[in-house]
């Protein structure tokens, strides 16, 4: 067996902490958790699953603590969570496979990330880098870490088998404001010193998102792409979603059409083919739009689009040329998507 540890830092949040151990406890990880400066009972819950605890004077700096958690697992195979994010269950065996075929990649692990908008509970999936031999990688970056080789060889990367649930981006207006505003003062003096990065202008872009202000996302959503994120980075689809999304609420398709430039490397992918169909549309394209979301109905991936969006605008374009019958049918496939239910009223009663 190869042993993992998994490392995880933490500071008030003693309820999430202990969901978050709770998840380990059925596997065979070591668990090592460093606080950074709770001062509720995070110390003691952390206690009552591993003696592996340890507390380090936090210095704004996210790598640091995480550096500093690592260094003391007696393992070399790391598994780096937060105390918001609670493992699924595992195929411990599957893990093992995946670790034994590629000792010197990073495996990416499923993330889940919930919100909650209108109401309604929405969730996300992405994949991060968060499984790797401490041996070759660490990690780098003040806020939002990234690892990256000790050494001079490349870094590669693989699915892990690893999937969790995050529920970082729920909880109060008032508590993810102060979350955004703290990220947003870290971020602000991280790209003085790298401000070509386009993964820091995302990522303010995001906190302000956070907050519900896409007013002053938008600058640094525009900002990262204008850097030309690369396809193959974590984070490049939801920024394209994001950054895209926003003119579109706004009428300034012409700019969003930017992001199909990217269509080749995200022809596989429910969001963004349902992304460009609207921005088709919106363009007063409809011929090209359709097409678009046929292709969503049956793509692989999804980071967050609901399955029901292709069909409704099926239905909508085949009712813009007159098409009901057709129209209905793809309303009808909806269910109770509720733009596809105001649709079927309209047809109801023209």
């Amino acid at each position: 067996m190869i042993p993992i540890s998994v490392c995880i830092i933490t500071k008030n949040e003693a309820e999430n902490l202990q969901r978050c151990l709770e998840a380990l406890k059925p596997y065979p990880f070591e668990i090592v958790v460093t606080d950074t400066g709770s001062e509720d009972n995070s110390l003691e819950t952390a206690g009552q699953f591993t003696d592996h605890v340890y507390e380090f004077a936090w210095i704004n700096d996210f790598s640091a603590a995480r550096n500093f958690c690592v260094s003391h697992a007696t393992n070399d195979i790391i598994l780096s969570l937060d105390t918001d994010e609670f493992l699924r269950p595992l195929d411990w065996n599957a893990l093992q496979k995946a670790l034994e075929e590629h000792p010197q990649s990073l495996g990416s692990i499923e993330l889940f990330s919930y919100f909650d908008v209108g109401g309604e509970t929405k969730k996300q999936v992405v994949r991060l880098t968060r499984l790797f031999d401490r041996r070759l990688y660490h990690f780098v970056n003040s806020i939002h870490e990234v690892l990256v080789p000790l050494g001079s060889m490349e870094s590669s990367s693989y699915d892990a088998p690893v999937s969790v649930d995050h529920v970082g981006y729920q909880g109060s207006e008032e508590k993810l404001k102060e979350k955004a505003e703290r990220d947003i003062s870290m971020l602000s003096a991280e790209i003085v010193n790298d401000p070509e990065n386009p993964y820091l202008h995302f990522q303010l872009g995001q906190s302000y998102m956070l907050m519900r202000d896409e007013e002053n996302a938008l600058p640094w959503f525009r900002k990262a792409m204008k850097l030309r994120p690369t396809p193959g980075a974590d984070y490049t689809l939801v920024l394209l979603c994001n950054y895209a999304g926003i003119l579109l609420d706004s009428k300034q398709a012409e700019e969003a059409a930017n992001v199909l430039s990217y269509r080749d490397s995200f022809a596989d992918t429910k969001d963004f083919l349902c992304l460009s169909g609207r921005i088709y549309l919106c363009l007063g394209q409809p011929l090209k739009a359709l097409p678009e979301f046929v292709e969503a109905l049956s793509a692989p991936k999804c980071i967050a689009a609901d399955p029901r969006t292709p069909s409704y605008y099926i239905g909508l374009i085949y009712e813009m040329f007159g098409k009901r019958d057709i129209a209905r049918t793809h309303y009808e496939n909806c269910g109770a998507y509720p733009p596809a239910v105001e649709a079927l009223k309209r047809l109801e009663y023209e």
